[in-house]
């Protein structure tokens, strides 16, 4: 894996103007920005001397250079690809799909609900908490421990409490090693990676499998990917054969032995069958089911607020209707890959509410049972 102490080069924009400035990065070959008529790229570099540096900042204090310039110092090449910006121009940057932190574990706790808690430290000594759960994909796992090197890469679109230390729940946790470099993100149909920085050419040795370790089967495009590699190539996008690829789980995708009609089945709670509104599936796949009263037989005491469409389970849980955004007492907000609806005058919420939020033991769904235990 990467060490913190690679520099790159960032683009920074001062009214129409680009330059270019060095900053310590985590990753390798990595796609920096874009401007409105041009893009700048950058290659690989480590350990790069004050006089390199001196160099390209030189270069980049001109307004504006002649797009694809080259600039080769003690046999280290930059691509800039870049333009004075121009106020007419309407393209856009696509939002990434996964936002990473870096740094030292300084500590490792147990959470309430049965998580891990990871507080890092990067090297400008700002600190973030990684949660590790359940569903989290470890690389290394077996090296983790304080003072390990650790990036965490987490849902960029996934809301955040607003809290000091910032805390998110990582989906992807990698403790980093000199031998392997890790990167995480949706690949589209050519597999090339959402910010243009990776494309995968796969071979026969090429591990490809899902997070449990089974054998994946299904089509990579369009996936979160865990891609596990040694070297790429000095390209755009850079290339390589992949030695190993996790499929991350996707909470929309429906598990296979759901039957197609669950509105017959009888919903159990704690062994006790209970006279509710029947459960039925979504278009996500999701098993949906009546919020208030297993909550109730659970042990909650359910409020609701009209105003919001939000409502809250005892003093630590809070949901709102049309949100997939559920709380549970003073950690990041769990997304589940389906909002509470209402229904019927009724609140329904996937099954797995109850385990991942209320964090019940157990939910499942039989042949003739949906069940729920304490």
């Amino acid at each position: 894996m990467v060490t913190n102490s690679d520099l790159y080069l960032v683009e920074t924009r001062r009214g129409n103007k680009i330059f270019l400035q060095p900053k310590i990065l985590s990753e390798p070959m990595r796609f920096i920005g874009r401007s409105r008529k041009g893009e700048l790229y950058i290659m690989y570099m480590k350990k790069i001397s004050i006089a390199i540096v001196s160099t390209l900042l030189f270069v980049s204090s001109f307004s504006s250079f002649a797009a694809d310039t080259d600039i080769s110092v003690d046999n280290i090449k930059v691509q800039l690809q870049t333009s004075t910006l121009s106020d007419s121009s309407s393209e856009t940057v696509k939002t990434p799909y996964f936002n990473h932190f870096g740094g030292t574990v300084k500590k490792i706790s147990a959470s309430d609900n049965g998580s891990k808690v990871v507080l890092l430290e990067s090297s400008d000594k700002k600190e973030a908490n990684m949660v590790i759960t359940k569903d989290s994909y470890i690389v290394n796992g077996d090296a983790l421990a304080v003072g390990a090197s650790v990036t965490g890469y987490y849902d960029a679109n996934a809301p955040v409490i607003m809290i000091y230390p910032p805390q998110y729940n990582a989906e992807v946790l990698v403790v980093e090693s000199q031998e392997q470099i890790v990167k995480v993100d949706v690949f589209d149909k050519e597999l090339i990676s959402s910010d243009n920085f990776l494309k995968l050419n796969l071979s026969e040795t090429t591990e490809i499998v899902n997070p449990d370790g089974t054998a994946f089967k299904g089509e990579l495009a369009n996936r979160k990917l865990a891609v596990i590699y040694k070297t790429a190539t000095k390209s755009i996008p850079a290339q390589t054969t992949p030695v190993k690829i996790v499929v991350l789980a996707d909470k929309a995708d429906a598990p296979a032995d759901i039957p197609e009609n669950v509105s017959g089945l009888d919903i159990m709670v704690n062994g006790k069958k209970l006279s509710v509104p029947s459960a039925y599936v979504n278009e996500q796949g999701a098993v949906m089911v009546p919020l208030g009263s297993i909550s109730e037989a659970l042990g909650f005491k359910v409020s609701w607020d009209s105003k919001t469409k939000s409502i809250r389970l005892g003093q630590g849980i809070s949901l709102t209707v049309g949100k997939d955004y559920y709380v549970y007492m003073k950690t990041s907000p769990i997304t589940l890959g389906t909002a509470p609806v209402i229904k019927d005058n009724r609140t329904f919420v996937p099954l797995n509410f109850f385990t991942e939020v209320a964090k019940a033991k157990s939910s499942e769904v039989t042949e003739t049972q949906i069940i729920i235990n304490n």
